[in-house]
């Protein structure tokens, strides 16, 4: 998990100059959270700079918004003063309690454990409290990953899996979509630069030749008119804090 901060640190200056896969999720997710819903205790967990923040404001109510990477924090505080801004690690959110609404955008796949973080999200909330997530599939960047495997951030959850986690962390689902999107960029070599711009660096070193390699034959078989184009794939979710919640393990 650290090294998963340490990369969004790093990331945080030049995070949203190459995010517009995350921020048309962002977008995506806001459209369904009605003006009317805006209101009560919300807690967003893995914020980064305020991307899906500044969608939710003005908000009536406090709005929390919250991140591990210190340096994604800094610049969300700048980025959207409106909100109140914390670092704090999204696995088990301590000092929080009674919210109404809980949101995470692109965090969740980043979790290990995703079933127990889930069960803590749902103690934070009130009885009648809502959660709204964001989590990214296999698929993601697939076409770079064919190439590179050893590229992979992570291994991706289905949206079956994410569905039967959420449910038996004690959710009731009321809404959920599948969304895919294709970002462009010059080259492989930009796309990899921007990889590395968004966080998803790599989980272990690749060889530079091998490097090489994959992002001239990324450059032939994924061209577009102008440049390369990259898959992005997500399951959205809107749950309710069931009543009770599930045992199955």
């Amino acid at each position: 998990m650290k090294s998963v901060i340490d990369n969004f640190n790093r990331a945080a200056g030049q995070y949203e100059v190459h995010a517009a896969p995350q921020a048309a999720l962002a977008s995506e997710l806001a459209q369904w959270i009605l003006p009317g819903e805006r209101t009560g205790r919300a807690l967003e967990l893995g914020a980064g700079t305020g991307l899906f923040t500044r969608l939710m404001l003005p908000w009536d109510g406090n709005y929390t918004a919250t991140d591990a990477a210190p340096q994604m924090v800094a610049l969300g505080r700048t980025c959207c003063p409106a909100a109140e801004w914390k670092v704090l690690d999204a696995r088990a959110p301590l000092g929080i309690e009674s919210m109404q609404w809980i949101f995470a955008c692109s965090l969740l796949q980043w979790l290990p454990e995703p079933q127990k973080v889930l069960q803590h999200w749902r103690k934070i909330l009130n009885p009648e409290g809502q959660l709204a997530i964001a989590v990214l599939l296999p698929g993601t960047l697939g076409e770079l990953h064919e190439l590179l495997p050893e590229a992979k951030p992570l291994d991706w959850h289905t949206a079956d899996e994410w569905r039967s986690l959420v449910i038996n962390a004690g959710f009731a689902l009321e809404r959920e979509q599948l969304w895919e999107q294709q970002s462009l960029h010059a080259n492989s070599l930009e796309l990899m630069r921007a990889v590395h711009a968004m966080g998803l660096a790599p989980h272990r070193a690749v060889n530079g030749g091998r490097l090489r390699r994959a992002l001239r034959e990324y450059n032939q078989k994924h061209v577009v008119a102008d440049g390369v184009v990259a898959t992005w794939r997500a399951w959205l979710v809107r749950a309710r804090k069931a009543y009770k919640a599930a045992t199955r393990p």
